[in-house]
């Protein structure tokens, strides 16, 4: 009977379901673990045992020993894989990639190590991560949770990264504090980085005396073009010179001998028969890398598959040491590149170049350059990308995100991509959800309801509109941020904020992210100045600028200021210098105007390529933004010359505009401003003209404000004539081509 009853209960016990097991790490503010560390490690891997001794530490308030042996009192963490004690572990951890790591236990004890010193570190923090709930978040903050009853399971955990090379291009990119526990990489093995044509053979230098070095634009040679890639002496030069570059930093393994940023490829005879024999631009360009290669071999040669150069050539196979950088600049990010009809000739190109070559370096964009502090929600395409890159057996990935600057959720992203770039399969909805907790406390409900919020939104319309890294919030404004919308978003950002009021570290990170928020809808507000959404009212009959928005102008720069918001696009524009930019342009904007509803006739002709309505967005209220193609009114190789007229005779003294500048684009401050009245429209007298000094050249883009005054004058007619350079100067890279000037809102007093 007494054995029968044994094997009922042993029966019931296998029925029920397995208990896990977890071990304690401390008790009553005392450690039950060590941590041991072989006394001839390196230092990289004593740097992961301290971190594991302070995190524990600080987790659970209690003192763990670093140790060269176990103590037989304690249970041990044991760092690095010279502590396994089955060859079977052993061996499955030397088949993971150089990078790869494991965590695991065995009879109460924590194995912790990598193939190498620094997987001994990725280790580490993936127990602290993934186990004890630590995070990252860089800006030097970090979120670790107090838990004196910290409690590990049972663990098996061997894993090696999707991709050999990870770096998301984010403020933290070079960030101990980031990237260790990210598992990212630094750019220190690249001795030389893209568009490098005008560093190892400057203009000023070679041009002077080797103009046919340089690439023949429209029957003439330019400085700031491509190379001709066609004449011997170039390709020598530039090996000579890449040479000296090497001997300067002889650790370094990837030079980069590649393409300006710019177009304007060399159109010769010599060149044009390389395009045709290789079957694509691009293959006169690997042509120069192979042969480059082949004088270093024991180095890697990258050169760029970027705008004119994107096609794979069919004749022509990089060499094994030939890096290609192929890079997504023209894609949408509205929708997954693979599944997007508008990217079918990017998939087309990027499954090409995989059939040549595995030397891959992906160059892809995740941030909105022009504006890094506008919403930018692709946060679904992103996952889908990076699995679409690894597919094609990528192996090397550059997410080129804000730089040094934050933008939208960056904090968020930069993580997101780092996981996604070692796991392309990582669960996103989930890590989101523990990301946000651990990020903004109390807010982290509200937060997620904004971030989910406009994301769909994005993706009601993603179909048929198109995310651009070069957009605006005005662009939006028909879309996923429409006025009505953004005044629902403003409720979550308050409660969010509201939520939090009595925690300074969350409260933080919430204000950081409400700039974003904040600046589309002061953007928004000034630049669509939608009855829903406007930077102005009137009162009594009198325009003027809505208090509420000053305030809210002023609490923007304020937040950007205390939550470390340097620039608000990858020129270094300011907080306090868009302030300035908005103030000047409500300034006009409620300013009587002569001008307005006046006839304005454009007595040269203006472009038909950006359609704004013609003369009248000269008056509309409208003003340009931060792009040409934002109610600016263009003029291309004309100069802009215009006629108002009052109907009557008016008195007047004073005329303001703002003109565009943006060099990269071809778009040139006028020359020289002149301004003539009459009163018959046939005879003008002259009583303004000034000559506008050169700017820096620099490939930033700005409106620039002018005002001008003269001595009072009475008169139906008011001509002001822009003269423009017509065309590009001889330092330009556009040089000979059409220049443009854009002019908005013409205010007269």
């Amino acid at each position: 009977m007494k054995n029968i009853l044994l094997l009922f209960f042993g029966l019931i016990y296998n029925m029920l379901p397995a208990q896990e097991i977890n071990h304690r790490i401390a008790a009553e503010g005392k450690s039950l673990y060590n941590i041991v560390v072989d006394k001839d490690a390196d230092s990289t891997t004593f740097f992961a045992a301290n971190e594991l001794q302070d995190y524990l530490y600080r987790i659970t308030g209690a003192a763990v020993k670093i140790t060269n042996k176990p103590d037989k009192r304690l249970k041990s963490f044991f760092v690095g894989s010279e502590w396994f004690t089955l060859k079977s572990q052993f061996g499955k951890l030397k088949s993971l990639s150089s990078d790869g790591f494991c965590i695991f236990s065995e009879s109460g004890n924590f194995y912790l190590a990598g193939n190498n010193s620094t997987g001994n570190v990725y280790a580490v923090y993936a127990l602290l991560q993934d186990y004890a709930g630590c995070f990252w978040f860089g800006n030097g903050e970090q979120y670790i949770p107090v838990n004196t009853t910290f409690s590990l399971p049972e663990i098996s955990h061997f894993t090696q990264p999707d991709f050999a090379f990870r770096h998301p291009h984010f403020p933290d990119k070079e960030n101990p504090e980031f990237y260790l526990p990210a598992r990212t990489q630094l750019m220190d093995d690249w001795g030389m980085f893209v568009h490098t044509f005008h560093k190892l053979m400057p203009p000023d230098v070679y041009f002077d005396k080797n103009p046919e070095y340089y690439s023949l634009v429209n029957g003439k040679r330019i400085r700031d073009g491509q190379l001709c890639l066609s004449n011997q002496s170039v390709i020598d030069l530039l090996s000579e010179n890449l040479s000296k570059e090497m001997a300067a930093k002889p650790e370094c393994k990837y030079w980069s001998v590649s393409q300006n940023d710019c177009i304007n490829y060399c159109e010769c005879d010599h060149c044009q028969a390389l395009y045709d024999k290789f079957g694509s631009i691009s293959g006169a360009y690997v042509s120069m890398a192979n042969q480059i290669a082949r004088q270093f071999p024991h180095k890697h040669i990258s050169t760029l598959a970027y705008q004119f150069t994107r096609s794979a050539p069919t004749a022509i196979v990089p060499d094994s040491n030939v890096n290609i950088m192929f890079c997504s600049i023209e894609c949408n990010r509205s929708q997954p590149l693979e599944t997007d009809l508008r990217s079918r000739d990017f998939v087309k190109d990027m499954k090409d170049w995989a059939a040549l070559t595995q030397n891959i370096f992906m160059w892809d964009y995740v941030v909105q350059f022009k504006t890094y502090t506008c919403p930018f929600p692709n946060f679904e395409v992103l996952p889908k990308n990076i699995q679409f890159f690894h597919k094609h057996g990528v192996p090397m990935m550059f997410q080129q995100g804000s730089g040094g600057s934050w933008s939208d959720f960056s904090e968020y992203k930069q993580a997101l991509i780092a996981r996604l770039l070692w796991d392309v399969n990582l669960d996103e909805p989930t890590f989101r959800q523990t990301f946000f907790n651990a990020s903004y406390g109390a807010a982290a409900p509200i937060m997620l309801e904004y971030f989910s919020r406009i994301q769909h939104e994005m993706e009601v319309r993603a179909h048929e509109r198109g995310l651009d890294i070069y957009g605006y919030p005005i662009m939006y404004s028909d879309w996923f941020l429409k006025p009505a919308l953004m005044h629902e978003y403003k409720v979550l950002m308050d409660n969010a904020e509201a939520l939090v009021a009595g925690d300074p570290i969350s409260l933080t990170r919430v204000l950081r992210q409400r700039c974003s928020f904040d600046f589309a809808f002061l953007d928004i507000a000034l630049n669509l100045n939608d009855p829903v959404l406007s930077f102005y009212r009137t009162t009594n009959g009198v325009k003027e600028i809505n208090p509420e928005m000053a305030v809210l102008l002023d609490r923007f720069v304020e937040n950007c200021e205390k939550t470390g918001i340097l620039s608000i696009d990858e020129n270094g524009y300011s907080p306090a210098q868009y302030r300035a930019q908005a103030l000047n342009i409500a300034a006009m904007a409620i300013k009587p105007n002569k001008a307005a509803g006046k006839s304005i006739t454009s007595l040269t002709t203006y472009s038909p390529l950006y359609n704004v309505g013609g003369e009248k967005a000269l008056t509309d209220g409208l003003f340009g933004g931060q792009h040409f193609r934002l109610n600016w009114l263009g003029y291309q190789g004309n100069d802009m010359e215009l006629l108002i007229d009052f109907g009557s005779i008016e008195k007047f003294s004073k005329v303001e505009a703002n003109f565009f500048l943006d060099l990269v684009s071809w778009i040139f401050l006028p020359l020289e401003i002149i301004i003539e009245v009459s009163e018959d429209g046939q005879t003008f007298a002259q009583v303004y003209c000034e000559k506008i000094p050169e700017p820096v050249r620099n490939f930033g883009q700005k409106p620039v404000h002018f005002s001008f005054d003269f001595q009072e004058t009475n008169a139906r007619y008011l001509k002001m004539t822009a003269i423009s350079h017509k065309t590009c100067p001889d330092w330009h890279r556009g040089a000979n081509q059409p220049a443009w000037i854009f002019i908005d809102e013409l205010v007269v007093e």
